[in-house]
């Protein structure tokens, strides 16, 4: 099982928030920075990884939306919330 860490506590915007996921994941070069390029790369990831996301408390405007498509593709992650 391969485990990647996404750490989303120093950003503020949805596409900040994705570079992050593309570096954190290793997204390819051509990673489109939107739902649809997450959903696509994301089922491409096997089931049994884990995913630790971590978000300040507050988080950020499209935070659920980004958390919404890995319910979506099934991928087990973790959200922690530093306070």
């Amino acid at each position: 099982m391969k485990k990647y860490t996404v750490d989303f506590r120093n950003i503020s915007n949805v596409e900040e928030a994705h570079n992050i996921l593309k570096d954190s994941m290793g997204f390819p070069e051509y990673y489109g920075a939107n739902l649809d390029a997450l959903n696509d790369c994301l089922a491409e990831i096997e089931k049994d990884h884990k995913v630790y996301i971590i978000v300040n408390k507050n988080g950020f405007k499209g935070l659920d939306s980004i958390l919404q498509v890995f319910d979506d593709n099934s991928i087990n992650y973790e959200r922690i919330i530093e306070i």
